[in-house]
């Protein structure tokens, strides 16, 4: 019994993607947590601030990390293009 020469190569596609995403996640910094403040802060000061710039700030977040968007969008696509072949796939009769 050989080895299925298709499943190696799917499997060491999945690698490949999975460590390049890897890579580029560690590359790119992404401050999820840049505008949570200090814990030393009280709540009576959040309150008080000024929430007329929270819209343009994520907009520019959004929009200066853009690419962190298009990467988990094109490994979302890749996968479901693999789960749609094999749910395609055709099964060999056996005997």
């Amino acid at each position: 019994m050989g080895v299925d020469r298709s499943r190696v190569a799917g499997l060491t596609i999945i690698v490949l993607a999975f460590l390049i995403l890897l890579i580029l996640i560690m590359n790119y910094d992404f401050p999820a947590f840049e505008y949570t403040g200090s814990h030393t802060e009280p709540t009576a000061e959040l309150v008080k601030n000024n929430t007329a710039v929270i819209g343009p700030e994520v907009g520019r977040f959004l929009w200066n990390y853009r690419v962190i968007d298009l990467i988990a969008q094109a490994f979302v696509l890749f996968a479901a293009a693999v789960c749609c072949l094999a749910l395609l796939k055709t099964e060999e009769k056996k005997g």
